[in-house]
């Protein structure tokens, strides 16, 4: 009798605790679904996105995506470019519509912009903005800087470098002569398959602020101090979203006499602001050789430099 209670107690225990480890997989299980649920969002979010550049090349351009894939693919080629040659447009289209239905075979969401491949700025400008986009969506950014000319190359590689993504290079096997050959494979044969990822180096650029005067000046061409202030109110940038300058009337000097302290305090906030203006941002700009300031009469003129030109247009920020 006593043997029987001590084995059914024994029981209850033993079920007791089956009970208890069944509660903790079942804890554990939906924990891990979760987790998965979770991680596959996360990674939906997330998007590989490649920016092909691109000459006359075909395998340069699509060898890469045998061994990895992407969600989209950006083209920039000269689609529609009335000054080229009849003849070199045709062959752009050729290799252009070839690279596009490969990859959209592979499921790739591609899209075409028209850009001129042989201006420097252009190229800087357009693989720039796209990079500033995708990048605000969270996504990876690859760039391709081997499949199109020298100028474009070096243009790819300078944005990719300045704006930290992976730049890379498509090695070449064989620089095909026959005509049927270049058709299928453009001017390179990659059957090796073998990429090159370039280290990143770091460049000494504008602060935001400064970025987005010099993309001011592109637009502007030549601004005077008060076109400035401007911008920088439009920015809210600290200390100038209200300047010394808003909603004074210089009417008649009855009105004037009587808005004395309020003139007063206007000029002190003109003289912080006019300082931190040069000492803040225009000193620096200058120093670094981005702008150039110029007197005319009793107003200074600012412009950028070529230099400065070339750095707003890896701003992204320039339209």
């Amino acid at each position: 009798m006593i043997e029987s209670f001590s084995h059914l107690i024994n029981r209850r225990i033993l079920l007791g605790d089956i009970h208890i480890l069944l509660n903790v997989i079942s804890i554990v299980n939906v924990i891990s679904i979760l987790w998965v649920q979770v991680g596959l969002r996360w990674r939906g979010w997330e998007k590989v996105v490649h920016i092909i550049p691109l000459g006359h090349e075909y395998d340069r351009a699509v060898k890469p995506f045998e061994d990895s894939n992407a969600d989209r693919v950006y083209i920039l080629t000269r689609w529609h470019d009335p000054s080229a040659a009849m003849k070199m447009v045709d062959n752009q289209r050729h290799y252009a519509n070839k690279v596009r239905e490969t990859l959209i075979k592979r499921g790739i969401d591609v899209r075409c912009e028209s850009v001129n491949l042989f201006d420097f700025l252009e190229v800087t400008k357009s693989i720039s903005k796209i990079i500033v986009r995708e990048k605000a969506e969270g996504n990876r950014i690859h760039l391709n800087m081997s499949a199109a000319g020298r100028l474009t190359s070096v243009a790819a590689t300078l944005v990719g470098m300045h704006h930290d993504v992976q730049v890379y290079y498509v090695h070449a096997d064989d620089y095909p002569d026959e005509p049927d050959k270049r058709q299928e494979h453009g001017l390179s044969v990659c059957d090796s398959n073998k990429v090159t990822y370039l280290t990143n180096l770091k460049f000494d650029m504008p602060d935001p602020i400064g970025m987005n005067i010099l993309a001011f000046l592109c637009e502007k061409k030549k601004v005077n101090t008060r076109g400035l202030l401007g911008k920088l109110q439009e920015l809210q940038v600290e200390g100038f979203q209200e300047l010394f300058c808003d909603n004074i009337e210089l009417i008649d000097d009855d009105k004037r006499r009587d808005r004395n302290k309020e003139i007063v305090a206007r000029r002190l906030l003109q003289s912080r602001q006019l300082m931190k203006l040069n000492k803040t941002i225009l000193e620096k700009l200058e120093k670094s050789g981005y702008i150039r300031r110029e007197k005319v009469g009793r107003s200074m003129y600012i412009s950028n430099t070529d230099t400065g030109k070339y750095v707003a247009y890896l701003s992204g920020l320039v339209d």
